[in-house]
């Protein structure tokens, strides 16, 4: 049998000899390599997934907002309604209530007598009350009339202070008649002031279940 001769110089055999080591740290390399790359691919992946979802919440963020903003002018109105009812609450708690006041009159006017004026007039419902006063006076009431006698005067004059929506009832002249009248009768004209409170609770509710506003 033949003999094989290595034709390869010695000084370059071991380079023909197998590298493990230099062999292992390449299979780490390429299972490292490998590694990073799935990672990359399935990162990526989730990435975009995340991208996504980003996308979708952005649009329902911008159709919310959208909503918002048309729902605004129903906002900007019910402010506005409850401007209003605090104008009208306030309106009615320092209401003068006329009705009332004049149906009280009605019921203290001794039969002789008899009106010639009648005034009313009602204050600012801002006003604040006087010193030492509950509420603020709600106006002045003045009537002028005529009768038989002094009498009937000083009754119907004690007759009103009776009334609550009704103050500080005073006589401001009495004798002269307050107008053209019969001079074989004796007739006695008669001058009376007051002031007017409010007598309505303040928790008293509005007379109508809700204000409608509409917009501009």
């Amino acid at each position: 049998m033949a003999r094989r001769i290595n034709l390869v110089p010695q000084s370059e055999r071991a380079r023909t000899n197998t590298n493990f080591a230099m062999l292992g740290i390449v299979a780490a390399c390429i299972v490292v390599l490998f590694g990073l790359g799935l990672a990359y691919y399935m990162f990526s992946g989730s990435l975009n997934d995340k991208k996504q979802q980003l996308n979708d919440l952005t649009v329902q963020v911008q159709a919310l907002q959208a909503q918002v903003d048309s729902l605004a002018k129903y906002d900007a109105l019910d402010n506005k309604r409850k401007g209003v009812e605090q104008i009208v609450a306030a309106a009615y708690d320092g209401r003068t209530p006329v009705s009332e006041v004049l149906d009280k009159i009605s019921l203290v006017v001794p039969d002789n007598v008899w009106f010639a004026s009648m005034q009313l007039q009602t204050a600012d419902p801002n006003a604040k009350p006087a010193a030492g006063a509950a509420t603020a006076p709600s106006g002045t009431f003045a009537i002028t009339g005529d009768t038989y006698s002094f009498e009937d005067v000083a009754q119907f004059l004690v007759r009103l202070q009776l009334i609550p929506a009704l103050a500080n009832v005073d006589l401001q002249s009495a004798g002269t008649p307050s107008g053209n009248v019969d001079p074989s009768k004796d007739i006695k004209g008669f001058s009376i002031q007051a002031t007017l409170n409010n007598t309505q609770a303040t928790d008293t509710p509005l007379p109508v279940s809700k204000v409608e506003v509409q917009g501009q």
